[in-house]
């Protein structure tokens, strides 16, 4: 017998306790003379041998619970009772998507049912599903789980990497002797990218072909352009493939096209169709003897035209020099000027459609709105806030949850200027030499404000912050600390004023993690790993597909496979045997028995000790 954490035993030190106790307590009755015994009164003669017994029994009952309690924080395992089940043998099955081509799956199970049925006497059976991930699906153990473990086995819409197989078989091992049967179909992309996988040379690779993928069809890409919908169709075979491709928008098919693609090569198909200004659309393709995830590709469409950017404005906070500012960026912005009554309630929705959203007044805006665009910034939208009698100090922090003392307005009015602290933000790059002219811009009214946790692009000339930047979940507020209108500041009439304005927005509305395609193996925690157009937590659609390199008909063949693994020496016996150890114990878990049996010597010692 072992112990993972032999320095509890000193808890059974404790076993001097009761025993201490029992010592205490024993009654030794005192002398006391008498002249003649006969004088004395006649009593029954208490049993002080069965006094004495029940004694015994509830210190016995005491130690050893107290025995039991150390030595089960001490975790203890018997190495030579899992001496027998040194060996190791793990199955791992591959279930990437190449796999679903008509018959392989079923050829890899009874690959892994055959390893499972070589096993060798008490040789422990681990099974292990891959793809872009490495899971075990059972741990080492019997043949009959792992037999159940690989009947629960299908083929999924993750590419190969055998990299994570590796790693993960290694993590099994634990340095100790192990085999590692690799059934898979042996794509030679599997490899693709990927950093040489490292095994210890006691980890035997065992590598079982469920047979080499030959042809196939794929969707490769799906773009829009004047003519309709522009599909790439990759052909993985040795031979001319022909076929149609249909096109579907939010389900409904709308259009078709032929295809005729040569020998390992991809043909650009345009399906006629005017393209919708949003909602999403598919590709599908036929190929019955290849892949089934690769023949359709999703796509969301974005909204036509140019981008949108929400101007809230009131009657005196007009706005007319910034929207004039944006009209004359070129067209990359259209401005929408609206005020706080117009998005109210349900029309508040109408903010998560913008580019970004510019706040010149908080009059008349409603709790829905104020909601909406905090939520439009917090999922990766940019708001520009600029200070104005308009726009109340007390309900921007309210909105956001900052500190309200943090803002306040000057008090009276004072000549100031600004000047740029940091020429590489954003807002100042395209500016170069030229950010000093910002210096001649007069400002005699400001807000002031605490710059803590705001970064500070610009300041005054009394050096509170001019211009602040911060993050806000996973968007950006732009705070300009005195007005747009000309009301606090000749900003508008300076030439600046134009290029401030469009960069400031064009900052803003590049919104991170705005991405509208992503593949299988990268979808966020709720959504499900499989290709289609789902919704992400934030509301916005997402095309989930799946990755091309699958796609690839191209094979290994075994010996290049374990040419690619990296051997490497084992670890150093000091931790392979504390590794073992702690698998030894994980498994006997004989700690659980200790504890059960200090429950029924507890149980023991309350029955003996009624009186």
């Amino acid at each position: 017998m072992s112990f993972l954490y032999p320095l509890f035993l000193l808890g059974a030190l404790a076993v001097a306790i009761p025993i201490v106790l029992h010592l205490l307590r024993r009654d030794v009755a005192p002398d006391v003379p008498f002249t003649a015994v006969r004088l004395l009164r006649k009593s029954p003669v208490d049993r002080s041998r069965r006094r004495r017994l029940r004694d015994l029994l509830l210190l016995a009952a005491r130690v050893t619970a107290l025995v039991l309690l150390a030595a089960a924080f001490a975790r203890p395992y018997s190495p030579r009772a899992d001496a027998a089940a040194a060996g190791l043998r793990i199955v791992a099955v591959d279930r990437s998507f190449s796999m679903a081509a008509p018959g392989r799956f079923a050829a890899a199970l009874d690959l892994a049912r055959s390893a499972i049925g070589e096993a060798g006497f008490a040789e422990r059976i681990a099974v292990i599903a891959f793809d872009e991930r490495a899971e075990v699906v059972a741990l080492p153990g019997g043949a009959a789980d792992a037999r159940a473990a690989v009947s629960t086995l299908a083929p999924g819409h993750g590419a190969t990497r055998y990299a994570a197989v590796i790693e993960k078989a290694t993590e099994l091992a634990s340095g100790g002797p192990a085999t590692l049967v690799v059934v898979s179909d042996l794509q030679r992309a599997g490899w693709d990218g990927e950093i040489r996988a490292q095994a210890p040379v006691s980890l035997t690779i065992d590598v079982r072909n469920a047979g080499m993928p030959t042809v196939n069809l794929a969707v490769a890409d799906l773009r829009t352009d004047k003519a309709g919908v522009v599909v790439a169709v990759r052909n993985g075979s040795a031979s001319a493939r022909q076929g149609t491709v249909t096109l579907a928008h939010n389900g409904a098919t709308v259009g078709r096209a032929p295809f005729n693609a040569e020998a390992e090569s991809s043909v650009d198909v345009t399906v006629p169709w005017k393209v919708a200004a949003s909602g999403s659309i598919s590709a599908t393709i036929e190929d019955p003897d290849g892949f089934p995830s690769d023949n359709t590709r999703h796509l969301v469409l974005t909204r036509a035209g140019t981008p949108t950017v929400m101007v809230v404005q009131s009657g005196e906070a007009s706005g007319f020099f910034l929207l004039r500012a944006l009209d004359a960026a070129g067209g990359s912005f259209e401005a929408k000027a609206v005020t706080g009554p117009e998005i109210a309630g349900g029309r508040a929705h109408e903010i998560s459609t913008q580019a970004a959203v510019i706040l010149l007044s908080t009059r008349n805006l409603d709790r829905a709105a104020r909601d909406a665009i905090v939520g439009f910034v917090r999922t990766g939208g940019g708001l520009f806030i600029a200070a104005a009698p308009e726009v109340e100090p007390g309900v921007i922090a309210a909105m956001f949850g900052w500190d309200v003392a943090g803002f306040t307005v000057d008090p009276a009015p004072r000549q100031v200027s600004m000047a740029t602290t940091d020429v590489r933000h954003p807002l100042f790059r395209p500016f170069g030499g030229l950010a000093a002219n910002l210096g001649q811009i007069n400002f005699h009214q400001t807000w002031r404000v605490r710059p803590d946790q705001w970064h500070v692009p610009a300041q005054f000339s009394d050096g509170s912050p001019a211009v602040l930047d911060r993050s806000e979940g996973a968007g950006r507020v732009v705070l300009f600390a005195s007005d747009v209108d000309r009301r606090w500041n000749d900003f508008p009439l300076h030439p600046a004023f134009v290029p401030f304005a469009v960069e400031a927005v064009r900052y803003l509305s590049t919104r991170r993690d705005a991405t509208q395609d992503i593949l299988v193996s990268r979808v966020p925690t709720g959504l499900v790993p499989a290709p289609g157009v789902q919704t992400l937590p934030d509301g916005r659609p997402v095309a989930v597909n799946v990755d091309l390199r699958e796609s690839s008909t191209a094979v290994l063949a075994p010996a290049e496979f374990a040419a690619a693994v990296e051997r490497v020496a084992p670890l150093a016996e000091a931790p392979r045997d504390a590794i073992k150890a702690e698998q030894t114990e994980a498994r006997q878990n004989l700690w659980q028995y200790g504890l059960m049996l200090m429950l029924v010597a507890l149980a023991a010692e309350s029955f003996a000790g009624r009186p």
